[in-house]
């Protein structure tokens, strides 16, 4: 009998529950249809495929016309008027779902009847949506005048009633044209870059070119130096997805009143691999003044407009020569040295590399007038590699003369298959100065005085073995 009376209670608990969910979801499902039905317009985003909106400002209309491209996958819009430019999705895409979406605070039956209709701005609406399927008729919406206490604004679907809707919807319904329109200057792959020249109209003009050397770059103009790949590559992928803050002009016609017709800076960037039976492809870009709002104007060859940039991106166009050159005095793979010489103060050691021992990642090295004495230069190498010059000199007679006679000369040897040239190095030091002669850079460079000590007080422990 108990066992009967449990089984009973557990199935009422359980019918309860089942009738409380089943309860809830007629009840979801009956305020997600009256919340359909309170919607202005029903039809899917997917099958619009035009939208035109009407701004009747009297010192400035403006109609923007957009069209979805045919079979385009994913999903492309282009502007169509008032000019004629690739849209970007993702405003087209909010003005879709949130005119879908658009619910009246409340409607105001019979309202342009009223004498006083004329106060909601729909006899002669400000803006004017217009969203036209593939099939079937457009659906219209026409904006008034906001309330009165700017929270929502009146307007009509079609030729329906009065409603008012929500303010915060009217962004999302009336994008500029600006927020639409591609921003896109200059588009290009810059792994397919083989060569560019940049001229630079400064206080002193620059005029360079540089290619790409295998995995790198070189400066071959106006006379051949080791490039920063680094600062190479944030200036090529700052070029190849420029994009726009502005277009105060949409044609090139007239550049003098932003200061393109003699550009600040100017590129030329080639590029390879082109269509078989095309010529490489070429492309330009000119840098303009600065306005007030702290934007340069810009010109592409990708794009009809004047445009303008960030000044902070106008900047890294800018970088000069001496930007863009290696400022190392040294690139040196360890594990790629076969051989070293070194040379101080009328003495002179070359130590061979030695096997590498057992589960050891540091070569050791040898000095064959003391066999079986394993060194390791670590300290010179990690000193060199991270050396950078503050400045490189050209003719300069105390630089010259200090080097004459330097006090460390280091010479690296690699192993056949790296490919590489030896590498000489002359370093000297006068009062607080220390200088380089690089067979990796043509030019002397000067170096932190604290490295040159650093370098020359391992030499010289080796010396001491």
């Amino acid at each position: 009998m108990f066992k009967r009376t449990t089984l009973i209670l557990l199935g009422l608990a359980v019918a309860c529950i089942l009738g409380y969910f089943l309860l809830d979801n007629v009840q979801q499902l009956r305020q997600q249809a009256e919340a359909e039905r309170a919607k202005l317009f029903h039809f899917q985003t997917d099958t619009i495929a035009r939208i035109e909106i009407r701004q009747n400002r009297p010192d400035e209309p403006e109609e923007l016309i957009l069209e979805r491209v045919a079979d385009a996958d994913p999903p492309q819009w282009q502007i169509l008027s008032p000019i004629q430019s690739t849209a970007l999705d993702f405003p087209i895409s909010s003005l879709l779902v949130t005119f879908s979406r658009l619910t009246p605070e409340i409607t105001l039956e019979g309202a342009l009847d009223n004498p006083d209709g004329a106060a909601f701005g729909l006899d002669s609406p400000q803006q004017q949506i217009t969203l036209i399927p593939r099939e079937g008729d457009p659906y219209r919406l026409s904006i008034g005048n906001d309330n009165f206490d700017g929270s929502g604004f009146y307007a009509r679907a079609n030729d329906g009633e009065v409603v008012l809707i929500a303010s915060n919807q009217k962004g999302s319904l009336l994008p500029s044209l600006l927020a639409l329109r591609d921003k896109t200057l200059l588009s290009f792959d810059s792994a397919e870059v083989d060569s560019f020249q940049v001229r630079l109209a400064e206080a002193e003009p620059e005029q360079f070119q540089i290619e790409r050397q295998g995995n790198g770059w070189q400066i071959v103009e106006p006379k051949v130096l080791p490039a920063d790949d680094a600062n190479v590559n944030r200036l090529l992928n700052t070029l190849a997805r420029l994009q726009a803050v502005e277009f105060p002009a949409e044609t090139q016609a007239d550049l003098a009143p932003y200061g393109l017709d003699q550009p600040s800076a100017q590129f030329t960037i080639h590029l390879a691999n082109p269509p078989e039976g095309s010529p490489p492809e070429t492309l330009t870009v000119a840098l303009g003044s600065e306005n007030d709002n702290q934007q340069v104007y810009v010109i592409t060859s990708q794009n009809p407009a004047v445009a303008t940039l960030l000044t902070s991106t106008a900047d890294i166009l800018r970088s000069d020569l001496e930007d863009l050159r290696d400022h190392r005095i040294a690139r040196l793979n360890i594990n790629q040295i076969e051989e070293i010489t070194l040379e101080a103060d009328g003495e002179e050691i070359t130590l061979q590399r030695l096997p590498a021992e057992s589960g050891s990642l540091n070569p050791r090295w040898e000095n064959p007038n003391r066999p079986g004495q394993a060194v390791e230069l670590n300290t010179i190498f990690s000193t060199l590699n991270s050396t950078r010059a503050s400045e490189f000199l050209q003719d300069d007679p105390e630089a010259q003369n200090t080097l004459k006679d330097p006090a460390l000369r280091l010479t690296f040897r690699p192993t056949p298959d790296s490919g590489q040239d030896p590498l000489t190095l002359s370093l000297a030091s006068a009062g607080l100065r220390a200088y380089v002669q690089s067979s990796y850079q043509p030019d002397i460079a000067v170096i932190d005085l604290s490295t040159f000590n650093t370098l020359e007080t391992e030499v010289n422990l080796l010396f001491e073995e």
